[in-house]
């Protein structure tokens, strides 16, 4: 079985609990104006995280609506000259958006748009939102579709994204209509493969799982040949090993830019946002007039081993470059994604390096830039660097009263990756 099904298997039942759960939000907008600087709002963002239910609070939910505007400008300004270059068939543009949350920065981004951008948001033939999690995905019709202004514009979708990237289920229609797609803080949520070259020969090995045998502790199926295709049971035990690299995805992944799977210092292991990399190559497949923004941490700290046994536990995988933390719903950390409690319920995050996302994407437009009606740019940006660019209206309003401004000052492992047009770059 391939390490990816795995993985996304553990993520699927930890986002279908209930949506309260997973992604938290605050009752009332914090005023920023009001703050005594960064030691004021480090005690605010403590407190809210003791109050709320759920088990993050991401940037959208603290800065509503201002993290969300930004965006929304960043999406006015990349859409504008494509609705302007008349090069294509279509009098408007959609927003797709990847991970959508509770249906706060939907709501908060078309609310922007209307206000401030009113000849963008009457261009908006559409607003589609895929989102893996049940529970996520009703919640998201609760707020967009019945308790929302913007209700004639929004389609919902509850689909995996894994899908989408392996091109198993159906994503967007083909057609030169120009769109945006966003996801903030949903790229360490994604499935990912790990891969490894040889030493010797340079092959690239892609890791796959084999079922422990709990009578023998033998290796059920290694003798057999068990199938990268087997349904994935998380209540058991797995052993992580590596073959030759068959699977399409990844096959697609590499030949693009096979650097992905090689090392500067060592030919050890290295994790491959490979579902993110495939939904961005299904994307221009079929939207070549595109602009994307994905937002997400590109540094994360190690885990939080306290315990003597998690600090020596041995490990049941190969470390990797990439490797990400795994949380429980109590907080706790564990050591590896092959030895938590099959009844535990836990997220995986994963950093992003954004610099070898943006070289990947630069592959793609490479491959296929003769049916775009403008030449599109690639860019991998800090996040406090996007808004500034995008939102400084908006860091303004969240300034305390001595200037300091969590929105920019906060949250500085996070990047963005944006595609938009080529003179927007420059």
């Amino acid at each position: 079985m391939l390490l990816r099904k795995y993985i996304c298997r553990r993520l699927l039942e930890y986002y279908s609990q209930p949506a309260h759960k997973v992604v938290g939000t605050i009752d009332a907008s914090i005023e920023f104006s009001s703050l005594w600087g960064q030691w004021h709002w480090k005690r605010i963002y403590k407190q809210l995280y003791k109050q709320q239910k759920g088990m993050w609070l991401t940037p959208v939910e603290l800065f509503a609506p201002y993290y969300s505007n930004a965006f929304a400008n960043f999406i006015s300004t990349s859409m504008k000259p494509m609705l302007e270059s008349k090069e294509h068939n279509s009098d408007g543009f959609q927003i797709v958006e990847l991970g959508g949350g509770r249906g706060t920065n939907a709501k908060a981004l078309l609310n922007h748009l209307q206000l401030h951008h009113n000849d963008v948001y009457d261009s908006l033939t559409e607003y589609t939102i895929f989102d893996t999690s049940p529970t996520l995905h009703e919640l998201q019709r609760q707020n967009l579709k019945i308790e929302s202004d913007h209700a004639d514009k929004i389609n919902l979708v509850n689909m995996d994204m894994m899908e989408i990237a392996e091109g198993t289920s159906s994503f967007l229609s083909h057609s030169d209509v120009p769109t945006t797609l966003i996801a903030l803080e949903l790229l360490d949520n994604l499935p990912h493969d790990k891969v490894a070259n040889c030493f010797e020969t340079d092959e690239i090995f892609q890791a796959e799982l084999i079922p422990i045998d709990n009578d023998c502790r033998t290796l059920s199926g290694a003798l057999s040949g068990a199938s990268s295709e087997a349904i994935v049971d998380t209540s058991k035990q797995y052993h992580e090993v590596f073959s030759p690299v068959c699977d399409p995805l990844l096959q697609h992944i590499l030949s693009i830019d096979p650097s992905l799977s090689t090392q500067l210092v060592s030919n050890g292991p290295r994790w491959i946002p490979s579902v993110a990399l495939g939904v961005l190559m299904r994307l221009f497949e079929c939207r070549p007039n595109s602009a994307v923004a994905f937002a997400d941490f590109d540094w994360l700290p190690p885990p939080d081993l306290l315990s003597p046994e998690k600090q020596n536990f041995m490990l049941a995988a190969e470390p990797a470059i990439g490797d990400p933390i795994i949380t429980d719903m109590k907080g706790i950390d564990h050591p590896c994604y092959l030895t938590t409690p099959p009844d535990e319920l836990c997220d995986i995050l994963y950093p992003t390096d954004f610099q070898r996302m943006a070289s990947f994407t630069k592959g793609i437009l490479r491959r296929d830039n003769d049916s775009r009606a403008l030449p599109l740019s690639v860019a991998a940006m800090k996040q406090h660097d996007f808004l500034l660019q995008y939102g400084l209206d908006e860091v303004n309003k969240t300034k305390s009263w001595t200037g300091y401004s969590p929105l920019i000052n906060d949250f500085g492992n996070c990047s963005v990756l944006t595609v938009s047009p080529h003179h927007l770059c420059k």
